[in-house]
């Protein structure tokens, strides 16, 4: 694939000997030029300390590498006030470009009251708010939940992580939104689930096309998978080639 390729959701890897942040950091950047990937987009946990990176973590790892754009993870469940105040300064700065919520993840849903700070921030800077989405707790951040969220907040720009997996037809109840956009990630990590998705999956792309992005969920999924899918929809180069970069870049504009 010589097209520019966006992982539009990814996280360090976790897997092998890989026993500090810098490791992982590096490793991540291999694997980036293994998989021909230009440009991705690293999540962090909302955890204060995590294998994953926190927050700060994250945003000190990567500070001088312009082809990894951070997304920072916070709860409204640990040390939210704090949190905020320093999801606050990194946006403001352009270290961040984003805020992810782990619904379902933990014990909170998507409409809760306490995140209005985090709306209010968001519109504030114009950065996406992204959130997880689907498997066994998939009621935290169902459809009517995001739904009820941008009806009460049409300024924002949200992202749907996962895209409900496994119940990729979800989706389609909320193509009228017009801010929301959906990432590809963890879809095709197995291998007999995504041949029977893969009819929804190209629906869902070919109806909304400038709101798909491809993600992978690296390095919890494999990113292999995720490339091959993307080539076997037999989409238009035109469509293939929002879903791998543009929609992104344009998503993420600020810094990408």
């Amino acid at each position: 694939m010589n097209e520019l390729i966006i992982d539009a959701h990814v996280h360090l890897p976790v897997y092998g000997n890989l026993l500090t942040l810098e490791d992982k950091r590096r490793q991540l950047l291999q694997d980036m030029k293994k998989d021909h990937v230009d440009k991705c987009v690293l999540i962090s946990d909302s955890e204060l300390e995590s294998c994953i990176g926190s927050m700060e973590d994250c945003i000190r790892l990567f500070a001088d590498d312009d082809n990894v754009l951070v997304v920072c993870g916070i709860s409204p469940l640990i040390d939210f006030d704090k949190q905020l105040e320093r999801l606050r300064h990194h946006i403001e700065s352009g270290e961040a470009v984003g805020i992810k919520l782990f619904p379902g993840h933990e014990g909170f849903y998507l409409s809760d009251n306490r995140l209005l700070p985090v709306w209010h921030l968001a519109e504030e800077y114009a950065v996406p708010v992204l959130f997880h989405s689907g498997w066994d707790n998939s009621f935290y951040a169902s459809p009517s939940e995001v739904r009820k969220v941008l009806n009460e907040h049409p300024q924002l720009k949200m992202v749907c992580c996962h895209c409900f997996y496994p119940d990729i037809k979800e989706c389609l109840q909320l193509t009228d939104l017009q801010n929301l956009m959906f990432d590809l990630s963890s879809i095709a990590d197995e291998e007999e689930t995504v041949v029977k998705l893969m009819p929804h999956i190209k629906e869902l792309i070919e109806l909304i096309p400038d709101r798909i992005m491809f993600g992978s969920d690296y390095a919890s999924c494999k990113r292999e998978p995720h490339l091959q899918m993307i080539e076997s929809l037999g989409l238009s180069q035109e469509i293939k080639t929002k879903v791998m970069a543009e929609n992104a870049l344009s998503l993420y504009s600020r810094r990408a």
